[in-house]
């Protein structure tokens, strides 16, 4: 079996380096604001796909 290479210690390490410290959690919300738009658009596009499906599938059973 292969060596883990990143133990479960380092991970949690990790995760509470970045999330604790005030500092790098700034900026690691500016990071991820920069995507914002493009987050919104892509969650626009699949609502309106998830819609176009339903109502292709199951439309009849919706209709009054």
């Amino acid at each position: 079996m292969a060596k883990s290479v990143i133990s479960m210690d380092q991970l949690k390490a990790l995760w509470h380096s970045e999330v604790h410290d005030e500092r790098k959690w700034a900026a690691n919300m500016v990071k991820s604001l920069a995507f914002l738009p493009l987050w919104k658009l892509v969650r626009a596009l699949g609502v309106f796909a998830g819609g176009v499906f339903l109502m292709r599938n199951f439309g009849d059973l919706m209709a009054v």
